[in-house]
């Protein structure tokens, strides 16, 4: 897909080798052991598999989505893989589609593809929620904090999941209030 957040270090890609190079400098800076899809610039496979934000699909042995996850939670998409792999690579796995917003996988690794992109990612999120780059880098700043619960192979229970997102906002928004201030 396009860039989400171009800016100076990492600007529209303009050639389809831009767009290439880009990827297998990710996949080997994050030691990645799998194949990894590169999109014409236009986005046509983005479009076919659905043209949703920020997505990582599963796809089976016959080219179908298996597996959809927004935002990417890396030990969501793990037990997918394996259920996958359980079902001789065919099929949906995991209800097909994982509803759980993990939002603290974006605070506590969300940081670097800002950063990338600054300053023009800061004004795409600010604008869309004001606040929301500061918190960000913030929960960066956090990660050791954050990586234990964001990362569990297991999400917490709702209930506890709720708590700690509010205290969490409120202690969030408290500070960049007070960094504004």
């Amino acid at each position: 897909m396009r860039q989400a957040h171009p800016g100076p270090a990492v600007p529209h890609y303009t050639s389809f080798e831009q767009k290439f190079a880009d990827a297998q400098a990710y996949a080997a800076e994050h030691g990645q052991p799998w194949p990894v899809l590169v999109d014409d610039l236009a986005g046509t496979a983005h479009q076919v598999y659905g043209g949703m934000s920020d997505p990582i699909y599963l796809i089976d042995v016959e080219g179908n989505v298996a597996f959809y996850n927004l935002w990417g939670h890396p030990p969501t998409m793990h037990r997918a893989i394996e259920a996958l792999l359980k079902q001789n690579g065919r099929g949906v796995v995991l209800g097909g589609v994982d509803q759980i917003l993990h939002g603290m996988v974006a605070l506590a690794n969300g940081w670097p593809a800002l950063e990338l992109g600054l300053p023009q990612s800061s004004a795409d999120i600010a604008q869309m929620a004001p606040g929301l780059p500061e918190l960000v880098r913030l929960g960066y700043q956090a990660k050791p904090l954050l990586a234990p619960v964001a990362l569990r192979a297991e999400p917490l229970p709702l209930p506890l999941r709720l708590v700690l997102g509010a205290a969490g906002l409120g202690l969030a928004l408290g500070l960049v209030r007070r960094l504004r201030g």
